[in-house]
């Protein structure tokens, strides 16, 4: 798949370049980077799998899931671009078998110069990892990221102006809802928004966290939908959200930059 991928984006790129310029030298420029640009691509998709598989616990974002997909494709990427990048993760993996924190530590792994704040529902396991020093370097939140008093609580103490949330939390649909509702607004212009493990969503169990505002009909993945439907609508680029990528079981949403009338319609 990877090598007709890469066919494919050279083929465009080559298109491109005899748009661009009509000599032979502008082509070959254009596809040369277009070619550096997709090893690259590749690279980091390899880089993040090897990185995760080198570490002891191995997080299950390269296990059970292919997160190394989305995050080889966008946040690599961006942290080259944004070496002190602020990131927030949901979900420090206190209910995991093989116990909390396998994603921080690819995370120091990768990410060394990045600002890392970690929030998480499990208090007592949180104080428990910091007295391990597994949590050296990583800034603390603690609540039900269900809880909109709680999510308020977090960006002020934090500051907001993430570059990066990735939410890895309690995988309820109306959490994972309430938390893009809120964090969203907190997101930096050209910041990344992702969302793991949105398989379960149809499950019972997982429907159960509902809300004043939010009930066991909401499902994550159908109000993406209703997002991408607005992607593909928005004529005018009202929409702060510039792009969506999904993968199985996941997503990324990606914020504009500062754009004149954009508005945050689903934060």
């Amino acid at each position: 798949m990877l090598g007709s991928q890469k066919i494919l984006l050279c083929v465009s790129c080559v298109a491109v370049g005899y748009l661009l310029g009509s000599t032979f030298k502008t082509n070959i420029m254009i596809e040369s980077n277009c070619n550096k640009n997709i090893e690259l691509l590749q690279n980091d998709i390899a880089l993040y799998y090897d990185a995760a598989k080198s570490l002891t616990p191995i997080t299950d974002k390269v296990t059970t899931h292919t997160y190394q997909i989305m995050y080889g494709k966008f946040l690599l990427p961006y942290y080259r671009n944004n070496p002190t990048m602020k990131m927030l993760e949901i979900g420090l993996g206190c209910d995991m078998n093989y116990g909390p924190g396998a994603s921080i530590a690819l995370y120091k792994e990768l990410f060394p110069k990045a600002d890392l704040w970690e929030a998480e529902y499990d208090g007592e396991c949180v104080k428990k990892s910091i007295k391990k020093g597994e949590l050296h370097g990583v800034n603390t939140l603690v609540g039900d990221q269900g809880n909109d008093t709680v999510l308020d609580s977090w960006i002020e103490q934090s500051g907001g102006n993430f570059d990066v949330v990735i939410d890895d939390g309690g995988h309820q649909n109306c959490q994972i809802w309430h938390s893009f509702k809120k964090l969203w607004s907190a997101v930096k212009p050209g910041g990344l928004y992702f969302i793991e493990d949105m398989q379960v969503a149809k499950h019972i169990s997982y429907r159960e966290a509902n809300t004043e505002t939010c009930d066991k009909n909401l499902l994550v993945p159908d109000k993406l939908k209703e997002i991408f439907d607005d992607l593909i609508y928005d004529i005018e680029r009202k929409s702060d959200i510039q792009f969506m990528f999904c993968q199985s079981e996941a997503c990324v949403l990606g914020k504009k930059l500062l754009w004149p009338n954009a508005t945050s319609e689903h934060a």
